[in-house]
């Protein structure tokens, strides 16, 4: 059975957290995305981490809270929204909402070895275990973890019971695809896994073209076939979709939400025999 999540991205992080609560409620999902932005906001209109957690978590949703930046030093990339909040911020916020997933992305370039990175990644799982959460890392080739192979090789090596990844198919497919290296994963190590479809066209900046997204079945990628080996190893626990989009941005909160969210469980059912 997959669970279903409702994740920031899609319609945008600026869109403010309880408008997204609001589409999220009219949909069928079990956990809900929020950034370090969305407390940030909150707490200017009066509404402290606490309140804003239970707020979320009333509504019936668990809480996965992405991303968390700077876990092994360096120095993130000059146009991130999210650079500011150190790690200790993000997990202090991430135990004041509730959160039971916290996500970790890369820095964009890094001389760091396999040793540092697991040890800092493993480090970040035992503090979220503290507070009752899983940590999973995010490969993406915005970053110097930039493969399945990359993130794997952590996630591995570090071996806590709490620490896995989060998966995301436009990730994976612009990066190297390398579908036997995703069956060979036990299913269980992929907490979360994002839907995204992707253009044929590649525009020359990745970071402008992860900003152009498209919803699945309007793109080029086999997701069916990238699922389908995620569903055979298990890996298909939680789907939901992230698709960084202009169009989708142009519509309501609420039609958006309700439009990626169809077309993702679309997919996943046709990858499930």
């Amino acid at each position: 059975m997959t669970h279903w999540a409702f994740w920031a991205g899609t319609v945008g992080f600026a869109t403010p957290v309880l408008d997204r609560l609001d589409a999220a409620r009219t949909l069928d999902v079990q956990c809900f995305s929020i950034t370090p932005l969305d407390v940030e906001w909150a707490a200017g209109e009066g509404i402290g981490a606490s309140e804003l957690g239970a707020r979320i978590r009333d509504a019936g949703f668990s809480i996965a809270m992405d991303p968390l930046v700077g876990w092994y030093g360096g120095t993130p990339h000059p146009g991130s929204r999210f650079g500011r909040f150190s790690p200790d911020d993000v997990l202090r916020t991430s135990e004041d909402v509730g959160a039971t997933d916290i996500n970790m992305i890369g820095q964009p370039t890094h001389d760091a070895s396999l040793d540092l990175l697991a040890s800092s990644f493993a480090a970040v799982c035992d503090r979220a275990a503290e507070i009752g959460a899983r940590a999973m890392l995010e490969f993406t080739p915005i970053t110097a973890i930039a493969n399945l192979a990359d993130g794997w090789d952590i996630v591995r090596t570090a071996d806590r019971p709490n620490g896995g990844m989060l998966f995301d198919t436009w990730h994976f497919s612009r990066g190297d695809a390398d579908l036997d290296l995703l069956a060979s994963i036990p299913g269980d190590r992929f907490f979360h896994v994002q839907v995204a479809d992707a253009r044929a066209e590649r525009l020359p900046d990745i970071r402008q073209d992860t900003q152009h997204r498209a919803l699945p079945g309007d793109g080029v990628l086999d997701l069916v076939g990238i699922l389908r080996v995620l569903h055979r190893t298990g890996g298909l626990a939680c789907a939901g979709p992230e698709v960084f989009s202009p169009d989708l941005l142009a519509m309501p909160t609420a039609d958006a939400a309700a439009l990626a969210d169809a077309r993702v469980r679309s997919v996943v059912e046709e990858a499930r025999p």
